[in-house]
């Protein structure tokens, strides 16, 4: 299908990272929009034809209306699913699927903020992500649970959305940003305790993590 890529982004640290370097490569048009900008003017896409839609992770909960940009939001990716364009949630966009299609998002009894072991059936979902989340999933009823970690739903299917709550797209880069950020706000709760260790996993870990990415990109993107 022909058409450019929405990716809806929702602060400066959580960009496309990854996933603007595959679909660059793959001769994928996208356009990044900020939701705090968008949502300040009232402006909607519905217009365009897109291929698909992209939310990325955000610092705010999907359960939080008193967030505000939200609403702007929410109505915004109700409009491309009701137009039937499939929409691709990452960390909090998949929270943001899950609440629209009748799910629950709550706050997780366990947080994520690391590598973590992905169980799934299908081999490009299973393996090791990097899980940086204090909130978790209960999945809409229609959805097809796809993967899990041991603490909460970590992919789902609803037609051909896809949410995945890890986070596919980071570099090692971003990762550095989010553990410097979380350090100067002493909010920071690695799995193993300690940035500089979470930083030495991060450089083992993303080669393999990154071809998993484009992997799991091409599998959503294909036919679509």
């Amino acid at each position: 299908m022909s058409g450019k890529v929405l990716v809806l982004r929702h602060q400066d640290d959580d960009g496309p990272a990854n996933l603007a370097d595959w679909m660059t490569a793959q001769a994928i048009t996208f356009e990044v929009r900020d939701v705090s900008v968008e949502a300040s003017v009232g402006h909607h896409f519905g217009a365009t034809d897109w291929r698909a839609v992209v939310v990325l992770g955000s610092k705010e909960a999907a359960y939080d209306d008193s967030v505000p940009w939200l609403a702007w939001e929410l109505e915004e990716v109700r409009r491309h699913l009701a137009a039937g364009r499939p929409v691709f949630g990452i960390c909090f966009g998949a929270q943001l699927l899950a609440r629209l299609e009748g799910g629950e998002v709550k706050r997780a009894g366990t947080p994520e903020r690391g590598w973590v072991t992905v169980s799934s059936d299908d081999e490009v979902l299973a393996g090791s992500w990097f899980a940086w989340h204090g909130d978790e999933i209960t999945v809409p009823e229609r959805a097809s649970v796809l993967a899990r970690s041991a603490h909460c739903v970590q992919a789902f299917r609803i037609g051909r959305s896809l949410g995945v709550q890890f986070h596919p797209e980071v570099t090692a880069d971003v990762v550095g940003e989010w553990l410097t950020e979380h350090r100067r706000q002493n909010q920071l709760h690695a799995v193993d305790g300690t940035s500089e260790a979470l930083l030495r996993e991060t450089d083992s870990r993303i080669g393999a993590a990154t071809s998993a990415a484009h992997r799991l990109y091409a599998a959503f993107f294909t036919g679509i």
